[in-house]
């Protein structure tokens, strides 16, 4: 039989789990937890940055240290509502006291709530990055395609602005853009002028094919042609943004080169040593207007000894004879200060630079027309129309507040 002492401590042990849901204390100490929570979450994304993590979106929760940072701020936050909430209302005897502290706590979820939204809204519309482009071994080959600066006036752009090089003329712009060893005997890095992508897509057969350089695109090639490019389209369409490419595991190498872009690379991709136009190693990045970087175009990246790639043949690529892979070969990066091929490794180290003897095989495709259509082709190496547009969005960026560039 309970004893009148026995039940007060059963309704005690009872009241035990509810009673700290009423105390601030105990949910402003839930807060505290929370806010080591993002610490914790903070240190690992710096750990990550710190050993090999390129540049990715604030809101890519790939990252376990974007995800236990996440976590920790929801929780603090939550936390720290309810803790204002219960020491607000607690006490209140009457119902309109209880109402005249009711409008303050809701006015601070609301608050908190709107900031919130509102703020990752603008983080998933705005693309921003976070980390930098220094990479793992795995992928150091890649990277030394061009120079890797973390942004400003650095890189190839300025290193050959600061020459003296007229950069309206891709035919003045030195070293790796567009001189040296191509991969192939005569030099080139693709076949010639040929069809925009508008006008692949838009035109007749026999309105294209003489529009080819010779020997380059039969008729019987053409539907596969199309077909493959449309495949690169449809994958260019889902990367518009830089935030849209990190979040599918795309991390950047480059500056935003001349003619070219910023070039993105998923290791997945690449390491499987498969052409595959639904899955391009590469995406191109560059600002075009005002606004942060877009996607301009894709690339492929095939390295001999990954997969059937081979340092004696460029891979099978597209259907035809029109993608002409290239190579960098005797590649001479010094800081940003330039970069050359046919370098020899002593003279490049001569010259304080970082050397790589034989890049390849890649090649461009220039598949978003709502950037920049090529006017030489998409699969042209350079293009013009991009560099206009890069020049043009620098300009207005230098431009004094209240002037026209």
């Amino acid at each position: 039989m309970a004893t009148p002492d026995s039940e007060q401590r059963d309704r005690h042990a009872r009241d035990i789990p509810s009673a700290w849901i009423n105390e601030p204390a105990a949910w402003f100490g839930a807060a505290i937890i929370g806010m080591i929570v993002v610490f914790i979450g903070l240190a690992i994304d710096a750990w990550r940055h710190n050993n090999g993590a390129g540049e990715e979106s604030l809101l890519s929760f790939s990252n376990p240290g974007h995800l236990v940072a996440g976590i920790g701020l929801i929780g603090t936050s939550a936390a720290l509502l309810v803790g204002l909430s219960v020491s607000t209302l607690k006490g209140a005897e009457t119902a309109q006291a209880t109402i005249r502290r009711f409008v303050p706590v809701t006015a601070a979820w609301v608050a908190v709530a709107a900031v919130g939204v509102g703020s990752i809204t603008y983080i998933a519309a705005s693309g921003v990055t976070v980390g930098h482009g220094e990479h793992a071994d795995d992928t150091a080959a890649v990277a030394a395609d061009h120079p890797h600066t973390d942004g400003g006036d650095a890189g190839v752009a300025q290193a050959v602005k600061d020459a003296g090089v007229d950069l309206n003329d891709p035919g003045n712009v030195p070293g790796a853009l567009n001189q040296g060893a191509s991969g192939q005997a005569d030099g080139h890095h693709d076949k010639g002028k040929h069809p925009t992508f508008t006008q692949l897509q838009t035109m007749t057969d026999d309105q294209l094919l003489p529009m080819f350089p010779g020997e380059t695109v039969a008729a019987a090639d053409l539907p596969s042609l199309r077909n493959e490019v449309a495949q690169v389209r449809e994958i260019a369409k889902l990367y518009p943004t830089v935030a849209s490419a990190n979040a599918a595991g795309f991390f950047n190498t480059t500056s935003d080169v001349p003619f070219m872009g910023q070039h993105f690379i998923n290791r997945e991709y690449l390491l499987d040593g498969k052409f595959d136009p639904s899955k391009p190693e590469g995406l191109l990045y560059s600002k075009v207007d005002g606004g942060p970087e877009k996607l301009v175009g894709v690339w492929f990246l095939q390295i001999p000894g990954i997969g059937d790639t081979t340092i004696e043949a460029e891979p099978v690529g597209f259907a035809g004879n029109l993608d002409l892979w290239h190579a960098h070969i005797g590649l001479c990066l010094v800081g940003t200060a330039g970069a050359s091929e046919g370098e020899t490794q002593e003279g490049c180290e001569a010259k304080g630079g970082d050397f790589t003897a034989d890049l390849r095989w890649m090649m461009h495709v220039w598949v978003a027309p709502e950037t920049t259509e090529n006017q030489d082709g998409f699969f042209a190496y350079l293009n013009n129309d991009l560099y206009e547009k890069q020049v043009a969005a620098k300009t207005t960026a230098e431009a004094p507040s209240g002037t026209l560039p």
